[in-house]
């Protein structure tokens, strides 16, 4: 039975592009969300600035995933982005989902009219050793409109 009392595990997750699932992340860097402070004084109140609330900023969603010769759509979609195609599959809907430890669905992170802004081919290293942080990796920067958090 799951524990629904305790926080989530940061190696429980999925990601969809556009609804449909993209195996093989092993990382994935959520974005911060900010909200600019706008300072201002009227002229007759010369004791401190009064602080309003501006625009809403993100940072960039970071997709880091096993590098292999089958792993072709981010890289499809980021050409499309280079070529300037950004209304015919430049933009695209991205969800990361946590799940629970049996697996379930529990929260999701979604990130409208996105685009691959960046690609990070793997770093080779021949003095490497074995285990995981020897794995090549490509990492995808991805900007977008909106970030929306919603449980499941």
């Amino acid at each position: 039975m799951p524990d629904s009392h305790g926080p989530l595990r940061q190696t429980e997750f999925k990601v969809e592009l556009d609804g449909v699932g993209v195996p093989g992340f092993v990382e994935v860097e959520l974005p911060a969300m900010r909200t600019e402070q706008v300072e201002y004084r009227e002229g007759n109140d010369p004791s401190h600035n009064r602080k309003l609330w501006g625009d809403t900023q993100y940072d960039d969603l970071v997709l880091v995933r096993g590098a292999n010769e089958k792993n072709e759509a981010l890289y499809k979609w980021r050409k499309a982005v280079d070529q300037g195609k950004m209304d015919d599959g430049g933009r695209k809907n991205i969800a990361v989902i946590i799940m629970n430890e049996v697996g379930d669905s529990v929260l999701r992170f979604e990130f409208t009219k996105a685009w691959i802004k960046e690609y990070r081919p793997p770093t080779l290293n021949s003095h490497g050793g074995g285990g995981q942080g020897n794995l090549a990796t490509e990492s995808y920067v991805v900007t977008f409109d909106e970030m929306e958090r919603k449980n499941v």
